[in-house]
């Protein structure tokens, strides 16, 4: 006769298994995922299931494993103490390995942290997988989030004609509220931000050359236009090609500041060496006489 009992820690055991695999494959696909301002921009999927929702298994599979493993833990309490006094009683003959053990979960803490060797080559790994999705300049938003702004307020941002905007995107069969953001008139439409601002975009006004020139910085400014774009994963050199800045000026206001920054590092490593933001370094190179505190 077949065993008709419920086996209580075999169950426990499976959810853990399963929630482990979950929890596995979705840190993968995050890992090498692009960040949050491309995918809500160009409505990233991958399996299917767009970025959010992938985030929304993870952290769920993490929780999940988090509970079954102090139920397991709680369950199995009597075991693991007699299992861990049989350890601490014999704990001198593996002095060597507790020490090493401790030292090895102190590293894994501590050398992310400091972003040091061979951690940094795992995150920068990360990074290069992220920006792999960019093929052309032309899946960039124009600024952060602009998918959260409404069609009114990206068209004013840009220097976009709102009626012609309007027009356009009714021609090619999108209806849009100037006052829904981008991502809600996609949604409604079957498309992503990317392509209703590539729709208008043929209609965004360029300053005047002289213009961009002479323009100045200032730190509320720079705050403006470059908060959400990702300064802390760009180098010093994408910076200075971006902005036109003299790179001459820019290496004596650092030096001025006391910051060493080569043309391949990130804004995100120079400021944390100087304990500062990103935004920050940002502004000594930019803002004339800004000194940081």
């Amino acid at each position: 006769m077949a065993d008709r009992k419920f086996h209580t820690k075999g169950f426990i055991s499976l959810l853990t298994f399963g929630s482990f695999i979950i929890m596995s494959i979705t840190g993968i696909v995050l890992y090498a995922a692009p960040r949050g301002m491309i995918a809500y921009w160009v409505n990233w999927k991958f399996g299917g299931l767009e970025k959010p929702q992938w985030e929304a298994i993870h952290i769920i599979s993490c929780l999940f494993f988090v509970v079954v493993g102090i139920y397991h833990f709680i369950n199995n309490w009597t075991l693991l103490k007699n299992y861990l006094a049989g350890k601490i009683a014999g704990g001198r003959k593996m002095k060597k390995e507790l020490v090493i053990s401790a030292l090895v979960i102190l590293v894994l803490v501590i050398g992310p942290l400091y972003r040091v060797a061979p951690f940094i080559y795992l995150l920068d790994l990360s990074d290069v997988l992220k920006k792999s999705w960019i093929v052309s300049k032309e899946f960039e938003p124009p600024f952060g989030h602009a998918e959260e702004v409404s069609l009114k307020v990206l068209a004013k941002r840009v220097n976009i004609d709102l009626e012609k905007a309007i027009r356009e995107l009714g021609a090619k069969g999108i209806k849009a509220d100037p006052g829904d953001s981008l991502q809600k008139i996609a949604i409604a439409n079957q498309t992503s931000p990317l392509n209703i601002y590539q729709a208008i975009k043929k209609f965004e006004i360029a300053p005047a050359p002289d213009q961009a020139k002479t323009a100045r910085f200032t730190p509320d400014l720079i705050d403006e236009k470059f908060a959400g774009t990702g300064v802390g994963r760009k180098t010093l050199a994408e910076m200075i090609r971006e902005t036109g800045v003299d790179p001459a000026q820019v290496k004596e206001r650092l030096a001025k500041n006391r910051i060493e920054m080569k043309d391949g590092e990130t804004f995100r490593d120079a400021a944390g060496k100087r304990k500062v933001t990103p935004m920050e370094i940002l502004k000594v190179i930019l803002v004339e006489n800004y000194e940081l505190k």
